[in-house]
């Protein structure tokens, strides 16, 4: 875990693999990052929302469907605060 979290939480990793950037996009809302080359980021949701986590992979990317509305922190390999759905 990342940072400071409650024991309801947990936090997904999504990471790149190989030497081509990828593109990471976050559903409903669409927030998108590109990670590069060995780089992480890190979903945290609480523990009962991951069964209805849906990832949709394609070339060079994934979508990630959360449940919504919730409350969803993304989080850079270093545990700082990006972003919020």
């Amino acid at each position: 875990m990342h940072g400071e979290v409650d024991m309801g939480t947990v936090d997904l990793k999504y990471s790149t693999i190989g030497d081509d950037p990828m593109q990471i996009c976050f559903e409903p809302v669409g927030t998108t990052f590109t990670l590069a080359k060995g780089q992480s980021i890190y979903l945290r949701l609480p523990i009962e929302a991951v069964a209805d986590v849906e990832t949709v992979v394609w070339p060079n990317g994934i979508g990630v469907w959360v449940p919504y509305p919730g409350d969803y922190v993304i989080l850079d390999g270093a545990g700082n605060e990006l972003d919020r759905l």
